[in-house]
């Protein structure tokens, strides 16, 4: 409702969602004017700063949760989020204020109506100011889209961090994964670190380039570290690092790339930042992963009888994740849940699905670039008969509950959007 007053916190959120737009200005244009316009408080704090395909949102949580145990006052900015829009903008573990929210949009207003940002060009400035509000010494920040034109590539970290490399975003990105890689290689600044996470040996090349450009320091962290998983089970896994035991409380073997990539950050930042990690707080960091960072939706298991798990998988590399994280789960029939945006390769991640699932309820999100089900539906190639189509995100879940049996396993998986969907109705049921 841009051009519409707001009395409250919820006229506001929907006001600044309403700024999200069909074609997003992949620059940093409005980003520059607004940050100016508060007079640059992305400069007020030190950052950490992280892009990738998968994994980033991890690693921002391990290296956020690690500052606050070092009682270091630190913010966090990820995105998108799954229940409450504040998840977005922590401070110490702690939701950005409905006031703060609210007065800053009001504030902003005039030049918003004026220079027309998107919904993340702003809620990246009302983080970076709500920070310095804060007052905070260090901010996590993870890149929303690509990285090079993303809008949180304003910063000046002291860190920077590619978890990973795979094909998303392609309209913004490139098709291939070189041209992807180049994109998130924007983030690498002169001077400043890079550490380098899972990506395919074949971009190193152009990787170590990027960095030498930069006169940057850089780290491969899967060729400079090793990690053993030790056990696993439905609240995450144990694993062994340089000796030292650790537990996790998430799912999946791929958490040890991300992990990798931790622990490389761990090195840099006691080197750069003069900063001394006891392992006693790197566990102490881990196990509160989901209190200090409050994070959640990957692979993480909700209800007990019958087993319901919910994973923000979105793109085919993570879609590709789920049958290894499966093992970490004993059940008898595995009914998926999913739906995902119109712009993703859903074809192939449907067909990654026929191989693991025994029925395939395929619905929506209420989300206006959600695929319809229809859609899905059509771009089945094998096993079509597992799969049936159910419009409303409310049929399809009740139809999941009713269907299963003691000792199987409901999947939701597809899109953080369907995820946040998906809790909201759930409570509603209890």
């Amino acid at each position: 409702m841009p051009g519409k007053s707001f009395k409250n916190y919820s006229q506001c959120i929907d006001y600044l969602f309403n700024l999200e737009r069909g074609g997003i200005k992949y620059d940093l244009s409005n980003i520059t004017t607004l940050l100016n316009h508060l007079r640059n408080p992305e400069n007020s704090f030190r950052t950490i700063h992280v892009a990738g395909t998968n994994g980033k949102g991890s690693v921002c949580a391990m290296l956020n949760s690690l500052l606050i145990v070092k009682k270091i006052r630190t913010g966090l900015y990820t995105s998108p989020h799954i229940s409450d829009f504040r998840e977005r903008i922590l401070v110490n573990g702690s939701f950005i204020s409905k006031k703060f929210i609210v007065e800053f949009t009001r504030r902003l207003k005039p030049l918003i109506e004026k220079i027309k940002p998107s919904f993340f060009e702003v809620t990246t400035a009302m983080a970076f100011d709500y920070f310095r509000y804060k007052k905070i010494q260090y901010a996590v920040i993870e890149a929303g889209l690509g990285g090079r034109l993303d809008s949180t590539n304003v910063v000046k970290p002291v860190l920077t961090i590619i978890s990973s490399i795979a094909i998303d975003h392609v309209e913004f990105l490139g098709n291939t994964l070189d041209k992807i890689a180049s994109e998130k290689a924007g983030i690498i600044k002169k001077n400043v670190p890079v550490i380098i996470g899972n990506v395919p040996s074949a971009l190193h090349k152009l990787f170590r380039s990027a960095a030498t450009k930069k006169h940057s320091e850089i780290v491969f962290a899967n060729k400079s570290d090793k990690i053993n998983i030790t056990g696993r089970h439905e609240k995450g896994m144990s694993f062994k690092h340089n000796n030292h035991r650790f537990t996790l409380p998430l799912i999946g073997d791929y958490q040890t790339h991300n992990l990798l990539t931790f622990f490389s950050a761990i090195k840099i930042l006691g080197k750069e930042e003069n900063m001394n990690f006891k392992v006693s707080e790197i566990r102490r960091a881990l196990n509160n992963i989901k209190s200090d960072s409050r994070f959640s939706g990957r692979f993480e298991l909700l209800r007990i009888d019958p087993k319901v798990i919910i994973d923000v998988s979105h793109n085919l590399q993570a879609i590709k994740n789920i049958k290894a994280n499966l093992q970490y789960f004993r059940y008898r029939k595995l009914i998926i849940i999913f739906g995902m945006m119109h712009d993703k390769n859903f074809s192939a991640c449907l067909n990654e699905l026929s191989k693991i699932g025994n029925e395939i309820i395929l619905t929506r999100p209420d989300y206006k670039r959600s695929a319809s089900p229809s859609a899905l539906l059509e771009s089945v190639v094998k096993r079509r008969e597992l799969f049936h189509a159910i419009d409303e995100l409310s049929s399809a879940v009740k139809y999941a509950f009713e269907t299963s049996r003691k000792n199987d396993l409901i999947l939701v998986t597809g899109s953080f959007y369907l995820a946040g969907d998906f809790i909201k109705l759930i409570g509603k049921l209890k």
